[in-house]
């Protein structure tokens, strides 16, 4: 049997209604071009490549739903997670309620970016293997796309890259690097009889390791950085 339905479908157009009029960052004096909508593609794309069920890639294209959404939509992020659990039900909820560090009000701040990830990192190792499945092909999709960004770059304007980021190229490459350890240390048990988790985790070592290696660190020095140092 085909593994996606027509709830895929619904979850797409869904995805692109609170989305529409979102970008990808750009960096200053640059013009934004690609719809946050190819990064939603993108992670349930790398997802399904990495054995997600329908649930599971329906959670991938509405991951950052309760994080975007209320300033998107004007809606708070309590009622979107409510219409998901209503079109999608529990499984998919669960998924998303993992991928997300904010779930702010309209109009409301989130919490400060250092304080958020310190949180996510820190939940990680206990989420089960659908949320690390999304949570993971979502990091690996934008590791990639950074890293395709920068080495695109001479190596002398690569660190002005990362201006499109309040973290900054330190802050982004600890938060990234900590999660390759994060997940490369989850053990065998909780993945379960998913081996192919294993592979996607060290697939984004693999990019991050690549990464630092574009912006002329490595991975000890980065691990020191103070954004992140709890």
């Amino acid at each position: 049997m085909f593994p996606l339905s027509d709830r895929f479908t619904d979850a797409l157009n869904l995805a692109v209604h609170w989305h529409r009029g979102q970008f990808r960052k750009v960096g200053p004096g640059e013009t934004e071009r690609v719809p946050y909508l190819s990064h939603l593609l993108g992670v349930a794309s790398v997802a399904l490549e990495f054995g997600a069920t329908e649930d599971e890639a329906i959670a991938a294209l509405l991951h950052d739903a309760l994080e975007d959404g209320p300033d998107n939509t004007g809606r708070d992020a309590d009622d979107l997670r409510r219409e998901i659990l209503e079109r999608f039900g529990p499984a998919v909820t669960a998924i998303v309620d993992d991928a997300t560090d904010a779930a702010p009000k309209a109009g409301e701040e989130k919490a400060p970016w250092p304080e958020r990830k310190r949180a996510y990192l820190a939940k990680l190792p206990s989420k089960p293997a659908s949320s690390l499945l999304v949570s993971a092909s979502d990091k690996l999709h934008n590791s990639r796309n950074i890293l395709v960004d920068v080495l695109a770059r001479p190596e002398a304007e690569r660190e002005a890259y990362f201006d499109r980021f309040k973290q900054g190229q330190e802050g982004t490459l600890q938060y990234y690097r900590l999660l390759a350890d994060t997940y490369s240390a989850i053990g065998e048990e909780a993945l379960g009889p998913r081996p192919e988790l294993r592979e996607l985790f060290r697939e984004l070592d693999r990019t991050v390791q690549a990464l630092e290696a574009a912006c002329g660190t490595e991975a000890g020095a980065v691990r020191q950085h103070e954004v992140l140092r709890v």
